[in-house]
């Protein structure tokens, strides 16, 4: 025969096991999430996104600042949202700062433009007149 207590008490010892489990993805996904962040800033910074992409790398560093913040705070789920949204605009700066005509680079899938030949490279004689 069975105890009466003993379902109830199994019951609570998963849900408990479940709560103590799904508690520690939050820590473990926002440091990941802000890690990415970090990452695709990073990529941003190095084709000078800070000076080609301002809105979006300055909207990108502000939102990884608040992510980091909410994570000290531990509130990981609105760390890992802000972190999501830092990503997000760091690529945007990134493709914008790749794209921007300012930079000289050709737009994807346009030609690069010519280069201006040396004097006389062209002149077979090697006459510079």
């Amino acid at each position: 025969m069975q105890r009466p207590g003993r379902p109830l008490r199994r019951l609570l010892g998963a849900l408990l096991t479940a709560a103590v489990g799904a508690a520690g993805c939050g820590p473990i996904t926002a440091t990941t999430s802000i890690a990415d962040a970090t990452v695709a800033l990073e990529a941003a910074r190095g084709i000078e996104a800070e000076q080609y992409a301002i809105y979006e790398y300055t909207s990108a560093v502000e939102y990884l600042r608040k992510a980091r913040e909410e994570e000290g705070y531990s509130d990981f789920q609105r760390a890992i949202d802000l972190a999501k949204k830092a990503r997000e605009f760091a690529e945007a700066a990134r493709e914008k700062a790749r794209t921007n005509p300012a930079r000289g680079l050709p737009a994807p899938g346009e030609a690069p433009a010519p280069t201006p030949a040396a004097p006389g490279a062209g002149d077979p004689s090697g006459s510079h007149l």
